[in-house]
């Protein structure tokens, strides 16, 4: 921060080079008018017209002259040369400075450029780079914004070296603005508790902000009350003063995140301005982070405490079934002895007798009483005794968290100030007329029983199950938190929902363009000869033709073996990927030394081994480097900007053209054990193992890259996930389908995405018990009469309409993610107009969807296809993931994110190495048998049987080869192909 940021010599030539441009974007810019022709033939003698053309293109794109530019001109030599018609020319001929200055001069009067140093054009430049470094002070993305403010405001490009400075001093200023955000209101009283974070406690020689970042990975009170201090020792600092509203989110968390890097001792060494800064941004956010902590840790007490009751419940079902069964078998006995008495004339009552004594008979009856008089209160009535446990840490909740609620929850915060009173005074017993509005009918009997005393223990775990539940709903908002807020807090305001390219303005737009759609689809199932009555699929045959294997085997015989450490510094040399882990606190990327360590870094984050057996089996690499890497450049945005160079690069090879255009994905999630105490792990009833586990939901584009990541608690519906990887990914992609399995869909995703302008396409299980809605009454479509389930409730639509445009704004434009929105929207749906409204409106999506799912089998090919991919390169995670028995080690989501995200950009180097080795064993087996090409779409990159993984280490940055490897092929020359 605040340092003075030096390019790389990969950055240099980035920043000026033209090669990333398309085709379109390339000819935009350098193709030249009938204007522009004649002013450039008014020069003498071919150099100087091809001088003179050049330099005009570069004054387009990247806006820079010719003295500035070093980056070789070859594509862009040809296309000008083409264009004026001139035959082989040496651009190196065009170096007479006197004739090169008064050309750029000429153009810079004709075409109305300006130089960077006149007309204030300096000033400007700062002072939005300033604006911009107040949302974001990542040197890389400044340099990136840089040449757009140059080219639109027509300015010519300034020595790279200046442009070094001026991002400097733009960071620096805006440093200093946030920083007096933050410190304004701060008083000298604050100083000193934010001091005293810094100093060691006498009893545990941990100072206090080190015991604020230790967080307890258990559910239980013990956890929830230690986070309790930490929410009261914070609170005694009194930031509230403090607004952070005036700082972008996303620069203010870049700050938090420093000072949650930075120990006590980094604190000491900083300036004043500085240290407390950082130290605010930390605590505030950190206040928010434990404040969501503790909803969770509730959270997962009163649902496993609801596991226990229903297994309780359940078995004692069983227990009264067997018994049960016995009393039907007396009964069976009673009536057969009966039948036999009045048969026979004889006295009944002897023959029950001989049957059953009576006083046992008399049992029976009340045992069967207890049985058929039991009424069913679910799981509740049997853990009765664990309010005494809620007890241990709910007193200390109430006094700790504050609540706002809507009109609906507003009984429940009653009854939570009823108990909180009862706590603080003492008392052990409830009034009699105490209201019990909140309690639903089902369990009014349990709260309050027939001698009209409230039951306090029943009182207390209903009161908490309702808290829990309508801050999942959104009708009870947390104060002081991040994910449950109040839920206009994450939308955008209800006027400033218009232009859109893909949310109709109205209601009426939307209804008559997709009503019309669904129609069109109805009457054409009706006819079609695939329409059934329960919409049976034939099994489509093997996609995958067998040739396709034979060529696969063929190919991958001729790529070369490699160990994957050397793997990583090839794929580098092509994409300069590791410039991205920039330097969280000095913007710097890593230089030849710590590239290595980068490299270390990854594979020990990615094949999850640990970072102490990485330094084991990494020579001349120590732990204290790897963990600082670990620390400073292993950030979310630094892989992510990672993960994208990769991406993108795929998208520029030849032979990746055969496995799609980049337009469709897939998602999956994979789940992953945890082998610690983490609050976001769970046992999943759908898997056999009883570990407790996570899930990586990878998303894959149709070129065999990975574009997003993200971990999850392995219970968590996929579905609530699927648009972050549509919406998230900051890559060159154009992705226009997405493809889930059934976890990955819901009628509200179809809603969504089709908002969002996304075909949504799921492979739906059992589509035969799938039902189709219409909006028209049933009997218009005659034909379809076992097929329409119901109406779409289109009123409900209407009325919502404006709040369903509202998030889906908010959502396209980034004032709140699409998993955190949608899951509330998924809580509790029956009692939320909003998000049945969407539902209505997803099956309107679904029921299209569907209509083409059963009478398309192109469209099923494709989503296999595409389905097939996530489940290759979730194989390929596995077998990269292997280390510590391929478990998370980490208690916390976001270091379990750390690793998913290594391992992703581990992934994608494969993809990539793979596909340019295949690139080249393509082009020579091609010109033998020819028939390769028509199964190359089947021939993956995501292989890993010619890769080493295990062993020692070794990151030699000189091996790096100058021409791609020699192929097995017998008698081949080398590869004369440079990267």
């Amino acid at each position: 921060m605040g340092l003075k940021i030096i390019l790389t010599a990969a950055q240099r030539e980035r920043l000026l080079s033209v090669e990333h441009l398309s085709e379109e974007d390339f000819k935009a810019y350098f193709s030249f008018s009938d204007s522009d022709l004649e002013i450039i033939n008014q020069h003498r003698g071919n150099i100087n017209k091809l001088g003179f053309a050049i330099q005009l293109c570069l004054a387009r794109y990247p806006g820079c002259s010719l003295s500035n530019w070093s980056v070789k001109p070859d594509r862009l030599t040809s296309y000008v040369t083409h264009q004026l018609h001139l035959g082989p020319i040496e651009l190196a001929s065009y170096n007479h400075r006197n004739t090169r200055a008064n050309h750029f001069n000429e153009i810079l009067e004709t075409f109305r450029y300006q130089r960077f140093g006149s007309n204030g054009n300096r000033e400007h430049l700062i002072e939005y780079l300033v604006n911009l470094s107040l949302e974001n002070d990542d040197s890389t993305f400044l340099m990136k914004e840089t040449p757009d403010f140059l080219s639109c405001n027509r300015i010519i490009f300034p020595s790279i070296a200046t442009l070094e400075d001026v991002i400097s001093h733009c960071r620096s200023k805006a440093e200093s603005t946030l920083f007096s955000i933050l410190l304004q209101p701060l008083k000298g009283i604050q100083m000193e508790k934010l001091d005293d974070l810094l100093h060691l406690f006498k009893e545990t020689k941990m100072t206090k902000l080190a015991w604020l970042k230790d967080i307890p990975g258990k559910a239980n009170p013990e956890s929830f009350m230690s986070i309790c201090k930490k929410v009261e020792a914070i609170n005694a600092i009194e930031l509230g003063t403090i607004n952070v509203a005036h700082i972008h989110r996303n620069r203010f968390l870049q700050l938090a995140r420093l000072g949650d890097n930075y120990d006590a001792y980094d604190f000491s060494r900083f300036e004043f301005e500085k240290k407390y800064a950082l130290l605010i941004a930390f605590l505030v956010d950190h206040h928010q982070y434990l404040i969501d902590q503790l909803i969770e840790i509730n959270d997962r007490i009163l649902g496993s405490i609801k596991r226990k009751g229903t297994r309780d419940s359940q078995e004692q079902l069983k227990e009264k079934g067997k018994l049960a069964t016995e009393k039907l078998e007396h009964y069976v006995s009673l009536i057969d002895a009966l039948h036999f008495a009045k048969d026979n004339n004889s006295n009944p009552f002897d023959e029950i007798e001989r049957i059953i004594l009576w006083n046992e008979l008399i049992q029976d009856g009340e045992e069967a009483k207890q049985i058929t008089g039991h009424k069913k209160y679910g799981y509740l009535e049997m853990v009765r005794n664990k309010a005494t446990y809620l007890r241990r840490y709910t007193p200390m909740l109430l006094k700790t968290l504050s609540f706002k609620a809507t009109t609906s929850a507003k009984p429940v915060l009653t009854a939570l100030t009823q108990l909180s009173e009862l706590h603080n005074d003492g008392k052990r017993k409830l009034p009699v007329d105490t209201s019990i509005d909140f309690v639903s009918k089902k369990w009014e009997n349990l709260v309050r029983p027939q001698n009209g005393k409230i039951d306090r223990s029943f009182y207390e775990l209903v009161a908490f199950t309702e808290l829990k539940n309508n801050i999942r709903s959104g009708n009870i908002s947390v104060e002081g938190s991040l994910a449950h807020r109040n839920i206009d807090d994450y939308l955008v305001p209800s006027d400033s929902c218009l232009g859109s390219l893909t949310i109709p303005d109205t209601f009426d737009e939307y209804l008559e363009a997709r009503g019309s759609f669904l129609d069109s689809h109805l009457q054409f199932y009706a006819k079609s000869d695939k329409k059934t009555a329960k919409m049976t699929l034939k099994k489509l045959e093997k996609i995958t033709p067998d040739e396709a294997e034979i060529f696969r085997k063929r190919l991958y015989s001729m790529i070369p073996k490699i160990r994957l450490s050397d793997l990583l510094i090839e794929v580098d040399s092509w994409t300069q990927f590791s410039q991205e882990f920039i330097h969280d606190s000095t913007g710097k990327p890593p230089n030849e030394t710590e590239k290595k360590i980068v490299f270390a870094t990854l594979l020990g984050l990615g094949i999850n081994i640990g970072l102490e057996k990485m330094a084991q089996s990494t020579p001349g690499i120590t732990y204290p480097q790897l963990a600082n890497a670990k620390q400073w450049r292993f950030y979310k945005e630094a892989l992510t900007r990672a993960q994208s160079v990769l991406v993108n690069y795929q998208l520029d090879i030849p032979i990746a053209d055969f496995w799609g255009e980049g337009k469709t994905s897939a998602s999956d999630g994979m789940r992953v054990p945890v082998g610690v105490s983490a609050l976001k792990s769970d046992v999943n009833p759908h898997y056999k193992s009883l570990e407790k586990g996570a899930s990586m939901i990878r998303s894959i584009n149709d070129r065999n890259t990975s574009h997003h990541v993200e971990v999850v608690s392995t219970n968590t519906r996929e579905a609530t996930h699927t648009l972050d990887g549509l919406l998230y990914h900051e890559t060159d992609l154009d992705i226009e389908e997405h493809f889930t399995d059934t976890n990955g869909y819901s009628d509200q995703m179809f809603g969504m995405t089709a908002l969002l302008g996304f075909k949504f396409e799921p492979r739906i299980r059992n589509i035969k018990k799938s039902q189709l809605f219409s909006i028209k009454p049933s009997s218009e479509y005659p034909d379809l009469s076992g097929s329409i389930n119901s109406r779409i409730n289109v009123k409900i639509i209407e009325e919502n309409y404006e709040e369903i445009k509202r998030i889906a704004y908010s959502i396209q434009t980034g004032k709140v993610s699409s998993s955190l929105i949608l899951g509330k929207l998924g809580s509790y749906a029956r009692k939320n107009k909003v998000a049945t409204a969407l539902r209505e409106l997803g099956r309107i999506e679904k029921s299209i969807f569907i209509i083409r799912y059963v009478t398309d089998d192109q469209l099923r090919r494709k989503i296999t296809h595409g389905l097939n991919k996530t489940e290759a390169v979730n194989a390929l995670a596995r077998e990269l993931f292997f280390g510590r028995r391929g478990k998370f080690m980490e208690r916390d989501i976001r270091r379990q994110l750390q690793s998913a995200s290594a391992l992703n950009v581990l992934i994608n180097a494969i993809s990539i190495w793979n596909a340019v080795y295949l690139q080249e064993a393509y082009n020579y087996l091609v010109k033998i048998d020819p028939q390769v090409t028509k199964y190359m779409r089947h021939i993956s990159p995501i292989n890993w049987e010619h890769i080493t993984f295990l062993g020692e280490y070794k990151f030699d940055l000189l091996s790096i080869p100058k021409h791609l490897r020699k192929l097995n092929i017998k008698n081949s020359p080398s590869s004369d192909v440079v990267i």
